[in-house]
């Protein structure tokens, strides 16, 4: 798959892999910016804790990011506002700050060079329709106290209609900063960390879990979810709480470099920022955003990203990705106890495409709970919240809606134009298959099926990977899951099927 631009930054050296039973008091699965966050703070305390990740550590959606800290996030305020309320828009907001003045107060006392730099944001509109939306987010931003200006940048294209714009938001590397404290976690007395660490099951035993890894059993106390959407469904039944959406990322070299960053309010959303690593200095664009059962042809999208960008700069993007996010039906993150009944597991996700501060914020929740320490953003942020009508409305236009289509999309159109004949899906044996063909005209044949909650596969032919429109999971061409929440593959037995 396509490397981001923060990928070439991580340096870690391979850890070793989980390969024996072990015990533990706390087992954080997933070693992005919330995992390494919550082992972070949980450094010389008198817990005994497990790190572990799927994959290569921090390589997850952390390093598919833009790296922004801002608290201005589009129109997200009055998004909050329209679902739970001005108090709980105002505690939001307070989240976001703190999360800001975390960073900022690690990368002091840790001296982390992470290119931290202070950036204004913006949020501009180039639809005329949007105005009267500008208008009550500057009327809450008002009540939040927040001071703002309405002045258009030159970097801007021409046809902006409306612009909100604050200071003292900050954007950086995310992997710089989350790989420092993660070197800062492997050299602390209380907690190992693992990679190519795969979590399949978790199941209660007394006042334990037990929690498979690999196939070996980890026993612990406390389970923490950090690793962007749950492998289960129950407990927390996210996948009825969420939905999941893409966006295309390009990043070309640039000869001048601005303090700014900018999103556009409207859907699909634009989305730029700059980065000075001191050596190269590089423009970053986001566009083409959409929920994962739409925009299935990704070559096209790729293609729109990097021609953007190039209009933009004059210069072909280097790096070329796709990322993907969590959001929820009422706009607000997923952060603490997973439910009532499970005082001991703990997640993080929904992050609605806000993930280095939520993550952070998430980070000092989770590490809250697990101290026993009182923190005021836990009722907020409870995964186990209330369902109101806006909620559940919703929940039925994005939730429900977009897995009957991703589902039915599949069902009647299983092969469109754009596989150009390098994939098909069919049947053999009665058996939906999915069937790719290389370079050699070599056959590589998998199930269709996602192993997560039985969505049909479609393919991916930027990446050549079989990837599920329904909560994200995707498998190489020979069957391997390479990104959950599946933790299974899709290989099959060729013995067993005719040609």
């Amino acid at each position: 798959m396509k490397k981001s631009l923060w990928q070439k930054y991580n340096d870690m050296k391979k850890l070793n892999s989980i390969n024996e039973n072990m015990s533990t008091d706390v087992l954080i699965i997933g070693a992005g910016i919330t995992g390494v966050s919550v082992a972070y703070n949980l450094i010389n305390h008198k817990e005994n804790v497990i790190l572990i990740d799927r994959n290569k550590c921090c390589d997850g959606v952390t390093s598919k990011s833009t790296g922004k800290l801002t608290y201005l996030q589009d129109l997200m305020y009055q998004k909050i506002v329209n679902t739970c309320g001005m108090d709980a828009a105002k505690l939001y907001y307070d989240a976001q700050k703190e999360a800001i003045r975390i960073v900022k107060k690690n990368v002091k006392n840790e001296n982390i060079d992470c290119d931290l730099k202070q950036s204004e944001s913006i949020v501009f509109t180039k639809d005329l329709k949007e105005l009267p939306k500008f208008e009550v987010e500057r009327r809450i931003l008002d009540e939040l106290d927040v001071n703002y200006s309405n002045l258009h940048n030159k970097f801007l294209l021409n046809d902006v209609k409306d612009v909100i714009k604050v200071k003292n938001t900050y954007v950086f590397n995310p992997i710089k900063y989350v790989i420092s404290l993660l070197k800062k976690v492997i050299n602390s007395s209380n907690i190992l960390v693992y990679e190519n660490s795969i979590a399949t099951k978790i199941k209660k035993e007394n006042d334990f879990f037990i929690v498979m890894v690999n196939g070996f059993e980890i026993k612990t106390k406390k389970v923490v979810i950090a690793c962007n959407y749950p492998f289960f469904t129950i407990p927390g039944l996210i996948p009825f709480k969420t939905y999941v959406e893409k966006s295309y990322i390009c990043a070309s070299k640039t000869d001048e470099t601005q303090n700014l960053n900018a999103i556009s309010s409207n859907y699909p959303c634009e989305s730029f920022r700059h980065y000075d690593d001191g050596k190269d200095k590089y423009f970053i664009y986001l566009n083409n955003s959409s929920k994962i059962c739409d925009k299935l042809n990704y070559e096209k999208n790729y293609k729109q990203c990097a021609k953007k960008i190039k209009e933009i700069t004059n210069n072909k993007p280097l790096y070329k990705w796709e990322n993907m996010d969590v959001l929820t039906n009422d706009n607000l993150p997923l952060i603490g106890r997973i439910s009532s009944y499970e005082k001991n597991v703990f997640i993080a996700t929904g992050y609605n495409t806000w993930g280095m501060t939520n993550g952070v914020i998430a980070g000092k929740i989770i590490s809250d709970l697990i101290l026993n320490k009182k923190n005021k953003y836990v009722d907020l942020f409870n995964p186990s919240r209330s369902i109101n009508f806006s909620k559940f409305k919703n929940f039925i236009t994005n939730t429900m809606i977009s897995n009957v289509k991703a589902y039915t999309f599949n069902l009647i159109r299983k092969n469109p134009s754009w596989y150009k004949n390098k994939a098909i899906v069919t049947k053999i044996n009665g058996k939906r298959v999915g069937v790719y063909f290389d370079s050699k005209g070599e056959k590589h044949v998998v199930s269709n099926i996602c192993p997560h909650l039985k969505c049909f596969l479609t393919f991916n032919e930027v990446d050549k990977t079989w990837d599920c429109p329904c909560h994200g999971s995707r498998f190489d061409v020979d069957g391997n899951c390479v990104k959950g929440p599946s933790v299974y593959d899709i290989k099959i037995d060729e013995t067993n099927i005719s040609n």
